[in-house]
């Protein structure tokens, strides 16, 4: 049995570093879009410290908001399952410091 949680402990750290990986070269924030004399544009809002940044992101094709949109819900979804995977590891460590 601790055998395989201690597999079950390396798998999880290896998932945690490819999570932190893929979060790092994904955007963060989110798209607002302000409404400027009729007009929409297209800012990533995101915060630094205490301070809210925004940043204009340009003219962009329809396309390429897109997958910025999509990027940004991607980046969601892995640090919804770094969390989990984070909680995992936390659970596991606990079992076996528990039975020593």
């Amino acid at each position: 049995m601790d055998g395989i949680l201690k597999e079950e402990l390396a798998r999880l750290k290896v998932t945690e570093k490819g999570y932190a990986r893929e979060i790092r070269k994904l955007p963060k924030g989110t798209i607002h879009e302000k409404r400027i004399k009729r007009h929409l544009y297209p800012y990533l809002v995101y915060s630094k410290g205490s301070k809210v940044i925004y940043r204009y992101v340009g003219k962009l094709a329809e396309a390429e908001l897109a997958k910025l949109k999509d990027d940004i819900v991607l980046r969601k979804k892995y640090q919804t399952l770094l969390r989990e995977t984070r909680q995992n590891i936390r659970r596991i460590e606990k079992i076996l410091h528990g039975k020593r």
